[in-house]
């Protein structure tokens, strides 16, 4: 599909993309009015369409809306070619993607599918691409890019890029009015202008919607915080456990679980979203729902794989590819000691016992990756007084990039010193080891932590 495609080429889905891609506009302004040679372009006979580039800067920066730019972006096309194609392709707010013609925005065209190829092409270029040059051309998606201009009908495509970011693109036809002069000059000039144009209007949304994004991660907190259990110790007979869940945003992306089963059974469950923010709190919501459903389905008969593999359908249909999740399952049978686990792509957890510290190795895909995995369920005894620690790589990656990060050895010898502390106090330990690590360095990913322990109290 188009919208994914070129959402991920642009990478402007989120407010934090949006700073990110206006960074700098004074500068070019700036470079752009006052260093610039004066950019200008003529039509035979007729004088409305000259400096129609320079007077586009003009209006187009007094504009608060991308559908502004594209008015104001046609009109300066009409001005100097007649009228002619003139089109912006852009991210809208939630990710997706926008055709805009002038006052209009349009559907994608039948046909134009997956047009990654095209965006590939670009490279890192921000001179304009005319069609006939494609003919010619036959490197990596340059089919692709012959396609799209065909489809929407356009002779020149201007990458509208700025250090490095590709803000949109826009498409202008072939022109209709006479004995047009300084083409390459307007099209150069009409590129970096609207690229000024829409890295503005990226400032003035950011600006106009940090109260909507701020109810936005309110929604996304609360529904986070509606997920964790409590932190309070559980105690129960045969088994203790606690977790911890401290967020590096106003919500992130990781979950943990615990259910009782049938038969004196302990379902544990410790999951990381890809990236931080809204949507990988709600794709964290998609999994705890498809637990919950599980777990009353399956009841004592729960399969540690056959839950990964339910979770893996509903985060591929959720995350679209767009987001992936890691998780690790385990099932406790109190009256055995028998552990189940099996494990898509999360760290490996460590069982604490008098032979010292074992890591429970299995390995499985992230889930989200493709629409069907199977998870192998691995199996282990646990003795009276063994602990199980599951993690994030939040407390592996605390550091990083400032530092060098926490790393495996280190979160390895911390447990190993805490050896004959319960696991209710494990958690709490094992953060205050990494905030001692840190120094005050800021902690870049979310950190979730679980420990169970098999006690006596049958």
């Amino acid at each position: 599909m188009i919208a994914p495609a070129v959402g991920a080429a642009i990478g402007l889905g989120s407010p934090v993309g949006m700073g990110i891609a206006a960074a700098g506009t004074v500068y070019l302004v700036f470079e752009l009015i006052f260093l610039q040679p004066r950019l200008e372009t003529r039509r035979g006979g007729q004088g409305s369409g000259e400096n129609a580039a320079p007077r586009f800067l003009q209006k187009a920066l007094e504009a608060h809306d991308i559908r502004d730019v594209a008015e104001e972006f046609a009109d300066a096309v009409h001005a100097a070619l007649g009228p002619t194609r003139a089109i912006l392709v852009a991210p809208s707010p939630d990710g997706d993607v926008r055709i805009l013609s002038g006052e209009n925005e349009e559907d994608p065209p039948e046909g134009l599918g997956d047009v990654t190829g095209a965006f590939l092409f670009l490279g890192e270029g921000v001179s304009p691409i005319y069609r006939a040059e494609l003919a010619s051309q036959a490197g990596e998606g340059s089919e692709e890019a012959r396609r799209l201009m065909d489809l929407l009908g356009a002779e020149v495509m201007l990458p509208l890029r700025h250090r490095g970011l590709l803000l949109g693109l826009g498409l202008i036809g072939p022109p209709l009015a006479t004995a047009v002069t300084g083409l390459d000059n307007f099209y150069r000039a009409m590129r970096a202008y609207t690229t000024v144009a829409i890295a503005n209007t990226y400032l003035d949304a950011e600006a106009r919607d940090s109260r909507r994004l701020a109810q936005t991660f309110d929604l996304a907190t609360a529904v986070q915080e509606s997920l964790m259990p409590s932190e309070r110790p559980v105690r129960r007979p045969g088994y203790a456990l606690r977790g911890v869940f401290r967020p590096v945003a106003e919500c992130g992306g990781d979950l943990w679980a615990w259910r009782e089963l049938s038969d004196d059974r302990v379902l544990l469950v410790i999951a990381d979203a890809t990236g931080h923010g809204a949507a990988p709190a709600l794709l964290a919501a998609v999994a705890k729902g498809t637990i919950d459903a599980h777990w009353l389905l399956a009841g004592g008969d729960l399969d540690p794989g056959q839950l990964l593999s339910a979770l893996n359908r509903a985060v591929f249909r959720a995350g679209r590819r767009r987001y992936l999740m890691t998780a690790f399952v385990a099932v406790v049978d109190l009256s055995t000691g028998r552990l189940t686990f099996s494990n898509a792509g999360q760290n490996f957890p460590y069982v604490m016992g008098e032979r010292g510290l074992e890591p429970l190795v299995a390995r499985g895909d992230a889930l989200g990756s493709a629409p069907e995995t199977t998870y192998e369920t691995r199996g282990r005894n646990l003795e009276i007084g063994d602990r199980l620690v599951l993690y994030t790589d939040g407390f592996i990656d605390a550091g990083a990039p400032e530092r060098d990060p926490f790393g495996e050895k280190r979160f390895r010898a911390a447990i190993a010193g805490l050896q004959h502390q319960p696991a209710v106090r494990l958690p709490d330990l094992l953060v205050a080891r990494v905030e001692e690590y840190l120094e005050g360095t800021i902690v870049t990913d979310d950190m979730t932590c679980v420990a169970f322990e098999l006690t006596s109290e049958a």
